[in-house]
């Protein structure tokens, strides 16, 4: 019974790490949407992102790395992250990298998906970020109780159910949307790796 619960009690502990982890994304299409302050950057740094599919796939793997590394690194085993506080200098970078590159990779997927199916994932994605962070903060304070806790991390798991579902809608709905425009044309690496061709748009 005591192994049993122990058990059952690291499983919640690593949900809601993970909660925090998935809710990552929505960072990620903050700052891709902000992108624009490209034009700062060299004639030769534009360039290489204007013109290179995997060199801008590239930035933004290392974009999101970086980001976890400024949380002080990350690590697949959360008793690992347990045994000592860490910062940008000390952190796991072989695990961050991992977990950056399951990220992006989701963010990718995330991204071939049409416009409403993408915004009530990432809408879901927000909601879950603040309820999950709110949720933490009122637990460090003791001000949620432990039946209430358990109740906000259900409704935790109904959100990423949620929208992990409309995630894979959106990307199966999104192949097909692709296969009809492209015809013979579609190709699963220009699917998946390259940018999007927009209606009405002169780039890329």
């Amino acid at each position: 019974m005591r192994a049993t619960l122990k058990i059952n009690l690291y499983s919640i502990e690593v949900m809601e790490v993970f909660f925090s982890r998935f809710a990552f994304i929505f960072l990620i299409f903050t700052v891709v949407s902000s992108g624009y302050i490209t034009e700062v950057l060299s004639c030769q740094i534009r360039n290489m992102f204007e013109s290179s599919t995997y060199f801008r796939h590239i930035v933004g793997l290392l974009m999101v790395f970086v980001f976890i590394m400024l949380e002080g690194g990350w690590s697949f085993d959360k008793k690992e992250d347990d045994k000592a506080s860490n910062d940008w200098s000390s952190g796991n970078v072989i695990h961050s990298l991992g977990i950056a590159a399951l990220i992006y990779g989701m963010f990718i997927i995330s991204s071939k998906s049409q416009f409403w199916p993408n915004i009530i994932f990432f809408a879901l994605l927000f909601i879950l970020y603040a309820i999950n962070t709110q949720r933490n903060y009122y637990k460090a304070r003791e001000m949620i109780s432990e039946e209430a806790n358990q109740k906000t991390i259900k409704v935790e798991y109904g959100i990423a159910g949620i929208s992990l579902i409309t995630l894979a809608y959106g990307f199966y709905d999104y192949i097909g949307y692709q296969k009809a425009q492209r015809g013979s044309g579609f190709n699963w690496t220009d699917f998946l790796l390259g940018a999007h061709k927009c209606a009405g748009s002169t780039t890329k």
